[in-house]
């Protein structure tokens, strides 16, 4: 784990030579791609195949490899494409271990916030190198917060109480909740590659993801062609069925 924290934060320098001189494209989807995202992942899949040749890669930019392995690396080198792009700083590299399809190791650096966040195998995650975890809170109020994705606006209804923030990358949003900052983030439908690295951040600092159902399926469960079938809600234990009832997709009422 230490040495992904090493390999993330090389990345994450690549990733500021580009930073306000960004050479971007829109793929078939219409998203963002740059110069920054193709290197980095680059980097990353060759430094982990040579180091893990019998572990799978699966990434944003490239094709998937033996992607039915026991272990599989899931990559977003440029979580955050976006912000990025628009010369905002949240924005990471996300490199997430999948065991049998579930979250199993992470590390998520964000550069221009000089943070990494990751788990130590052990059942622990941290924020550089102090120990995070979930918010204790059994209650919130209007000075509380969740992260939402940028259009929660249109997607979503929304009666929270509190404050909503959108801040561009699910990463660090599922980081920022698992370092007890906000009670809850909103994913949306995520791609594994957006959350593998988060979610076990997330797991080891005590969170909990569920569907806004309130179904709590296998993450392997949850995605077909790397993507999340339902949307997803990443919070605390406690705050779970508090939560979901005030956050509705639109179109389901």
């Amino acid at each position: 784990e230490e040495q992904a924290v090493k390999v993330s934060n090389m990345r994450g320098a690549i990733a500021r030579r580009h930073f306000n001189n960004v050479a971007a494209r829109r793929k078939r989807d219409r998203t963002w791609v740059t110069q920054a995202d193709v290197e980095i992942e680059q980097f990353l899949r060759e430094r982990i195949s040579a180091r893990y040749p019998d572990h799978g890669i699966t990434g944003e930019e490239g094709e998937p490899f033996a992607a039915d392995r026991e272990f599989v690396w899931s990559l977003d080198p440029l979580d955050g494409t976006d912000a990025f792009v628009d010369g905002l700083p949240v924005w990471g590299v996300s490199i997430g271990l999948l065991r049998h399809g579930a979250p199993y190791l992470g590390v998520v650096a964000l550069p221009m916030a000089d943070e990494d966040y990751w788990t130590d195998g052990q059942g622990s995650a941290y924020r550089n190198d102090t120990p995070i975890q979930v918010s204790a809170a059994d209650t919130f109020d209007r000075n509380d917060w969740i992260l939402v994705t940028s259009r929660a606006h249109t997607d979503y209804t929304i009666r929270f109480p509190g404050k909503t923030r959108s801040l561009g990358s699910l990463a660090a949003h599922c980081c920022y909740v698992a370092r007890g900052s906000a009670i809850g983030a909103v994913l949306g439908y995520p791609h594994l590659w957006d959350i593998a690295a988060g979610f076990a951040i997330l797991n080891a600092a005590g969170g909990v993801a569920v569907t806004l159902d309130g179904d709590l399926p296998p993450i392997p469960r949850l995605f077909k062609q790397s993507k999340a079938a339902r949307p997803l809600l990443v919070t605390t234990p406690a705050l779970r069925d508090a939560l979901l009832p005030l956050i509705e997709k639109r179109g389901q009422a």
